[in-house]
């Protein structure tokens, strides 16, 4: 549910309902927990579905719940639930969730026209932070990459994938774009501001908003056109920072706010590491907190 920004007392209430830990088995999920059965398939046939496996990560995520504790966790549930469903061993949540397949691109069915595109760095390996500045590094830090993009009404994330630190953020807009039939605006930081980029949008009758670059000059190309006149408006607004900031607020690029909230959100939800160590688990993890992002979006949030 959307509240103005005023309707505190419901806000608040919402904000109450997200700590809940309400939980029942519908009967659609009892009779898809089993995995069926697959004729010709060699091997031992699975005994879990993958709807059990992605359901367990879920609980683990939220919980913020080792492998051992999440298997212990979901006993105690099914008991309480008088229900006489098993449940999976954690060396079974932890191989059978490297081959379940989830897509990046998420709400595949609904109409979103404009996007906001943003990246973060996550913790693999390493000390924390004060350890490092008191004492030094004793250990190896390892970084990724988290490449999010935001639907800018619904503030639901449309895509999320994982990547090396050395990966750039626009890597991946060509598949946004692909995959996002009907998108009208694409809101991205001052990364974003390249010629094929344009050309990418332009091509797919997409406006890009970014802001131009220092120094930025006038070019010829057909596909540049909203960047001149972009950096046409700030020069005519006396060109400085302050300009670029009150353009920033009249074109609608202040927008970008909403993705580096999304961003906040995550990570005073999950923390700012990542429990997998492969690129299959971590791929797997980052899309799994998406879908649990966008469900407690749904419990509630304030909008202006």
């Amino acid at each position: 549910m959307s509240h103005k920004k005023r309707d505190w007392s419901n806000y608040n209430k919402s904000l109450v309902n997200r700590g809940s830990i309400t939980l029942w088995l519908s009967p659609e999920a009892v009779k898809s927990w089993q995995a069926k059965k697959v004729k010709g398939r060699s091997g031992r046939p699975f005994q879990y579905s993958d709807s059990a496996i992605l359901t367990a990560t879920i609980i683990r995520h939220v919980f913020k719940l080792s492998l051992r504790a999440c298997e212990g966790f979901l006993n105690s549930i099914f008991h309480l639930l008088k229900s006489r469903l098993k449940v999976p061993c954690y060396t079974q949540i932890c191989k059978r969730s490297k081959k379940i397949s989830i897509s990046k691109h998420l709400l595949k069915g609904k109409k979103i026209r404009h996007v906001v595109v943003d990246a973060t760095g996550l913790k693999v390996y390493g000390e924390g932070e004060w350890k490092v500045k008191k004492h030094g590094a004793g250990k190896r830090r390892q970084w990724r990459k988290l490449h999010l993009a935001i639907d800018e009404n619904s503030q639901e994330i449309v895509f999320s994938d994982i990547t090396t630190e050395h990966v750039h953020d626009t890597t991946f807009i060509p598949d946004i774009i692909k995959n996002r039939k009907g998108l009208k605006r694409l809101v991205m930081d001052g990364a974003a501001d390249s010629s094929a980029l344009y050309k990418v949008c332009w091509q797919q009758g997409i406006d890009l908003l970014t802001p131009p670059q220092k120094n930025a000059r006038l070019r010829a190309e057909p596909w540049l056109g909203n960047r001149n006149n972009r950096l046409l408006e700030i020069l005519g607004l006396g060109g400085d920072r302050e300009a670029k900031s009150l353009w920033g607020k009249l074109a609608g690029y202040s927008k970008r706010a909403t993705v580096e909230s999304a961003i906040a959100r995550w990570k005073a939800l999950f923390g700012y590491h990542l429990k997998g160590r492969l690129g299959q688990t971590q791929e797997f993890e980052v899309i799994v907190k998406s879908l649990i992002l966008n469900q407690m979006k749904n419990i509630g949030i304030l909008k202006n």
